[in-house]
Formats: C-alpha cells, sequence, structure tokens
C-alpha cells in the first residue's frame, strides 16, 4: 500500500462534509492513478482519551467500512487509536502512521482537521510535513450550501431528539441501526402486529423512543417498516428495545442480521388505555409508514 491518496478522518456516519472529502480525495487518485485509503480510527478516540464520556457512534465500524466503499474507496484502513498513539507528536504521526503505516503520498483532509499530542496539529502542520516527506495535503470545507458546518455531532443531536429526516439530510441516507434480532415478549403477534426485536450495538446512538417510518434490509432484503423504540409504556416494560414491524412480511427472523433505517418520526411513545386502542394506533401508524415509505426513493 505505497504511494495511495488517504483521507483522513474519524468518518463516523461518512456524512455529506466527509463525502466532499471524498470526492475530493477520489479525483486526487484518478489524476495520479493510485488507489484511494480511507483512514479513519478505532475506537474512537475519546474512548481512549476520556473513557466514560465518549460520544455515541453514528456507524459502528463494520457500517462504516460498507459506507466508504460505497462512496469510491479502493480499501478502509483502521488506524487502532490507543494511548501510545494519542502521545505521538504531528512530525511522528505523519512518518510512522501516515507515510510508514498506510504508505500516503497525497492526503485529504477536513479544513478542520486536528492530530498529534494534545491535538497541536492543524492543516498547515499536516501539509508542510507531508512536503517534506515528499508529498502533499488537500484540506476540503465540510460547510454545506447555507454555509453550516456538517458534522458528527450536529447529526447526532438531531438522532437523539428524533429528527431522523433532518439527520438523514445531513447524512445523505436514512440513519441505520445494525443489530441481531433476538427473541421478544411476542406481544406484537398476540395484536396482529408481529415485530423484529433488533439489538443494536451499544456503542452506536438510538434514535429518541417513539415511532418511525423507514426501512429494514435482511439477506440483501428491504422491506418496508413501522419501527417502535421504547420501552412499552401500555405493558410498563423496563427496558427500552428497537422492534420493527415489517409491512407485507412473513416469517421467521431470528437470529438474522438487520439494518434498521429511520425515514421520518411518525410520533412519541405514548401509554394506552388498553390493547384495543393500541391496536388501533398501531394500525393508523402502519399506514403512515406505509405512505412515508411508499414516496421514499
Amino acid at each position: 500500500m505505497r504511494g495511495v491518496v488517504a483521507v483522513l478522518g474519524n468518518f463516523d456516519g461518512v456524512h455529506l462534509g466527509h463525502r466532499a472529502v471524498l470526492r475530493r480525495g477520489l479525483e486526487v487518485a484518478r489524476e495520479r492513478g493510485v488507489e484511494l485509503v480511507a483512514a479513519t480510527f478505532d475506537p474512537h478516540p475519546r474512548a481512549v482519551l476520556w473513557p466514560g464520556d465518549e460520544p455515541k457512534l453514528l456507524t459502528s465500524l463494520d457500517l462504516r467500512r460498507e459506507e466508504l466503499v460505497r462512496q469510491g474507496v479502493g480499501e478502509v484502513y483502521a488506524i487502532h487509536f490507543d494511548r501510545a498513539l494519542s502521545k505521538k507528536t504531528p512530525e511522528e504521526f505523519v512518518r510512522d502512521v501516515l507515510v510508514g503505516e498506510i504508505g500516503a503520498r497525497i492526503v485529504v483532509v477536513g479544513e478542520n482537521f486536528r492530530f498529534g499530542h494534545r491535538a497541536s496539529g492543524d492543516f498547515g502542520d499536516l501539509k508542510r510535513l507531508m512536503r517534506e516527506a515528499w508529498g502533499d495535503a488537500f484540506a476540503v470545507s465540510l460547510q454545506n450550501t447555507s454555509g453550516a458546518e456538517i458534522t458528527s455531532t450536529r447529526i447526532r443531536a438531531l438522532i437523539a431528539a428524533g429528527d431522523v429526516g433532518e439527520a438523514s439530510r445531513l447524512l445523505g441516507r436514512p440513519y441505520v441501526l445494525r443489530g441481531e434480532v433476538i427473541e421478544g415478549d411476542r406481544r406484537g403477534r398476540t395484536i396482529g402486529f408481529p415485530t423484529a426485536n433488533v439489538l443494536p450495538d451499544p456503542t452506536v446512538i438510538v434514535p429518541a423512543r417513539g415511532v418511525y417510518a423507514g426501512f429494514v434490509r435482511i439477506d440483501g432484503k428491504e422491506y418496508a417498516a413501522c419501527t417502535n423504540i421504547g420501552v412499552a409504556p401500555t405493558f410498563d416494560r423496563a427496558e427500552s428495545r428497537v422492534e420493527a414491524h415489517l409491512l407485507d412480511f412473513e416469517g421467521d427472523l431470528y437470529g438474522k442480521t438487520a439494518d434498521v433505517s429511520f425515514v421520518r418520526r411518525i410520533r412519541e411513545e405514548k401509554r394506552f388505555s388498553g390493547v384495543e386502542e393500541l391496536r388501533e394506533q398501531i394500525a393508523r401508524d402502519v399506514e403512515e409508514a406505509r405512505k412515508i415509505t411508499d414516496h421514499t426513493i
């Protein structure tokens, strides 16, 4: 992996700002006839530097890899972030990691990228150090057309508030949770709306409690879905769950891996007077989810 063009960053979410960096990286790689490598960090640096205070992720490493490849990256290189790496000076990081491990000749980053011990290096340092190594570096703006910066932190806040529509706009695609389908209460079957109880990665952010329209992808097939996130207050359940009702699907999904995507929030979670009132509301939710997904490309 020598003489490559490397795009560098956390790339959590692979949002529209990240895609601008990737597009520039692709342009440079094609001009030079070399491979484009995306270098990301795993685990998230804050999980090492401030354990317990790290943010919930928008994308697990496997989903991040898949999305980066989908955007045209030839290879994804996960830089293992640990205490030793955090103590490297900007000079050591460029020499040992970017040039030594990855073999980067050109590096493309977001304009706000910081690196090295205590984030002491900025883009000016990166460009200088890469040129000293007979290479170069380019910076890309992460702002959208209105001038607002697109960040993973901003998208994370939107998802936590249940605004998956705006989050999806900034991501450039619906937000996705990946998890195994596990056995639940089987209560959905008894009221006519069976659900897949999806257990997401605990390091990844889950949207606010409520009912959402979206899709579920399993075994390479995608189904429209009405997904509830919450504690089922009508039944006084203790823990919050992600439960997806797949429209027009019948079958056993236990043990399978599901990608649950969120297009729009239909309503907040609420307590109902009984099963019949709940059933009637779910029927309305499902019809609303069908209308929304029918108009989603």
